[in-house]
C-alpha cells in the first residue's frame, strides 16, 4: 500500500478508515475504563484514627485513592503509565490517520473539528480517571502529540527531499571544449 494519500485506492482508503475508527473506539473505551477498573468509593488509610465533623460530615483521614480513579495507577504506577502512554499513542495515531485520509475530502473542516473535539474528549476522560500528577499529564500529552509531530517532520523531510531532487541535474556534467 502506498504512503501518499493521493495514490491510495478507494477500497484501501475505506479499509483504513474502518480499521482506524475501530482503533479509536477501542482505545477511547480502554482509557475511560482502564485495566483493573476504577475505585467505586474513596479509599482511606486504614492505619489512621478517624474524627468526623458532625456538622459537615468531613473526616480527617488521608484519602489513598479517590472514587472514579484508576485502580491500576494506585497499585502499579509504572504499568499504568505504560498502559496510558501506549493507549494514547494508538488513539492519536489512529485519529491522525483518519484526518490525513480525509484531508482532501470536501468535509475537511468538519473532520478537523471532529478530530480535535475527540482528542479533547479523550484528554478530559483520561484526566477524570487518572490521578492528577504532572508526570501523568506529561505522558498523556506527549503520546497524544507524537503522531502529529512525526507526521509533520516526515512531510517536511519529504518536501525538502523532493525539492533537492528537482534541483539536481540528471546525469554527469557535460563539458564542452571551447576555442582558446
Amino acid at each position: 500500500m502506498a504512503t501518499d494519500t493521493r495514490s491510495i485506492s478507494s477500497e484501501d482508503r475505506n479499509t483504513l478508515l474502518v480499521v482506524t475508527t475501530l482503533i479509536v473506539a477501542v482505545t477511547f473505551q480502554a482509557a475511560i475504563n482502564p485495566p483493573g477498573g476504577v475505585w467505586q468509593e474513596d479509599r482511606y488509610d486504614p492505619e489512621e484514627n478517624c474524627t468526623v465533623d458532625p456538622r459537615s460530615g468531613a473526616n480527617n483521614r488521608t484519602v489513598m485513592a479517590r472514587a472514579g480513579t484508576s485502580v491500576l495507577h494506585s497499585r502499579a504506577k509504572i504499568r499504568y503509565d505504560t498502559f496510558i502512554s501506549v493507549n494514547t499513542l494508538a488513539f492519536s495515531a489512529a485519529t491522525s490517520t483518519i484526518f490525513f485520509l480525509l484531508l482532501k475530502s470536501p468535509f475537511r473542516t468538519e473532520t478537523l473539528i471532529s478530530i480535535y473535539c475527540m482528542n479533547f474528549a479523550y484528554v478530559a476522560s483520561v484526566g477524570a480517571v487518572q490521578p492528577q500528577t504532572p508526570k501523568t499529564w506529561a505522558i498523556l500529552f506527549s503520546a497524544l502529540l507524537l503522531p502529529y509531530i512525526f507526521r509533520l517532520f516526515s512531510s517536511i523531510i519529504k518536501s525538502h527531499k523532493e525539492a533537492r531532487e528537482q534541483d539536481v541535474p540528471q546525469g554527469p556534467p557535460v563539458f564542452q571544449r571551447g576555442a582558446c
